[in-house]
């Protein structure tokens, strides 16, 4: 619950346009790859594991010189290079990376991919006010539904970003695996647990 907005409730009432639901087990891993293999794809992703504790920065906070954010911790670097080094791996296709203006996502992606683009509408929900928050979930929807490029676009954003659109409980460095139809509409096809794929 966000700003008195039950997000999962958005995503039931036609908001959000969702095939599936429900946790795939671990083994589903290989199928997923297959499908980012063919391209056409949104990677809905949650940035690496961040720094905690007293003095290691306020998750909320937007400061574009990264002193004052929650940054990636060590551990969140490294899972963010093995994820580029599967992606390159399994051969699959990468058209466009976005990310969220936090350093967080930022240097997700950039260690992941080596590149990308800035994307407002990737920006931490949980800061918004409920209006603000709705239009900005309906432009990620947007996003997702209209994508039609033959590789796969990868969006790095943060957990109630993506709670907004799934029902599946996401930690750090996990991606949802997402099939476009059009406008604002696609399909969950499945998630990629870091935890459970190592």
């Amino acid at each position: 619950m966000f700003a008195g907005i039950d997000f999962r409730i958005l995503a039931i009432t036609g908001l959000l346009s969702i095939g599936t639901f429900g946790t795939l087990p671990a083994n589903a891993d290989n199928a997923m790859w297959a499908k980012l293999a063919e391209g056409g794809k949104v990677v809905l992703m949650r940035h690496g594991s961040v720094q905690t504790g007293r003095g290691n920065g306020n998750s909320l906070v937007r400061d574009p010189s990264c002193r004052e954010e929650r940054n990636l911790s060590d551990e969140g670097r490294d899972e963010a290079r093995e994820i580029g080094e599967r992606f390159r791996k399994h051969n699959i296709p990468v058209a466009e990376v976005r990310y969220s203006p936090y350093c967080r996502t930022t240097d997700t992606a950039r260690i992941a991919f080596g590149n990308g683009t800035e994307a407002d509408f990737l920006s931490l929900l949980e800061v918004l006010g409920p209006d603000a928050a709705s239009a900005q979930t309906a432009k990620l929807n947007e996003v997702i539904g209209s994508y039609n490029g033959k590789g796969n676009l990868v969006l790095i954003t943060h957990e109630p970003n993506i709670n907004a659109v799934s029902f599946e409980m996401m930690k750090t460095s996990d991606f949802l695996v997402l099939q476009p139809r059009g406008s604002n509409n696609f399909e969950e096809l499945g998630v990629v647990r870091w935890a459970e794929s190592n």
